[in-house]
């Protein structure tokens, strides 16, 4: 699976979802997901659990996180940066929740209607509306956080977010485990640790996977492959199409071809 950094500009947003299918990925937003009807598998931190009707997941910043559907899926979503309750932020940003889900019956009765109203005042063109969403959020959250058992978070969590966001910005780029323990000043032992034991991946698996992953976004515009591949990082055309059949399970031409 690839692994995403989300880089979202909107501090705010709500959305109805009609599925949770989506790979791994970290961002320094909180995630926020309301089940009306459905089931999903939700993974968070390497930990398995199941969303089901009724619930609420709320994932805090900088987990790692992904869904996979059991059942067709109807669910509000919100996503939101911590800073946007200053009362908030220091328990967003140094805890954790010992489980990130809320079952229904530990949720206020009128859950449904208070995020109905959130979502439709946050989504109007109106600024006092836009802001009254944010109070009402606040309200909630005040709510859900106290049926939530909250620890220090991870101390390896922020090493997590460091690795992948470097990763994700110089993978074009020669990027051996020794040069980037030196760049990051952590320890390559430790850092094949977090990839194995945190993310079940090697460290040389995830960084061809971004390869890869950026090497089909060029492909569909008819570049040539031989091109491609250098520019994604690889240093020879063997090892890109070695690469390149693992993680897509088809050759860069083959792909080329089912994309044209």
């Amino acid at each position: 699976m690839l692994y995403h950094i989300e880089k979202r500009t909107n501090p705010f947003t709500s959305k109805s979802r009609n599925e949770l299918q989506y790979p791994p990925h970290i961002h320094p937003h909180l995630e926020m997901i309301y089940v009306k009807s459905g089931v999903s598998r939700v993974t968070v931190d390497n930990k398995a659990y199941l969303l089901k009707e009724g619930d609420l997941l709320l994932v805090f910043p900088n987990q790692i996180h992904f869904y996979q559907d059991e059942t067709p899926i109807d669910a509000c979503m919100m996503i939101f940066v911590p800073d946007l309750f200053t009362d908030l932020n220091e328990i967003f940003q140094k805890k954790s929740p010992v489980s990130p889900i809320i079952h229904a019956d530990q949720l206020p009765r009128d859950i449904s209607e208070q995020l109905a109203k959130i979502h439709e005042r946050l989504n109007t063109e109106d600024s006092f509306s836009r802001i009254s969403a944010k109070g009402c959020l606040l309200s909630l959250l005040s709510e859900l956080l106290p049926q939530m058992t909250l620890v220090d978070a991870p101390a390896d969590q922020d090493s997590i977010k460091r690795l992948l966001t470097y990763c994700t910005e110089h993978y074009a780029e020669p990027l051996s485990l020794e040069l980037l323990s030196r760049n990051l000043h952590l320890n390559k032992y430790y850092i094949s640790h977090i990839f194995r034991e945190r993310m079940n991946i090697s460290y040389k698996d995830f960084i061809n996977q971004l390869r890869v992953e950026h090497a089909c976004r060029l492909l569909v515009k008819d570049a040539q492959i031989t091109e491609v591949a250098y520019a994604s990082g690889f240093s020879t055309i063997r090892t890109f199409n070695r690469a390149f059949q693992k993680h897509m399970e088809m050759t860069p031409r083959d792909y080329m071809k089912s994309n044209n």
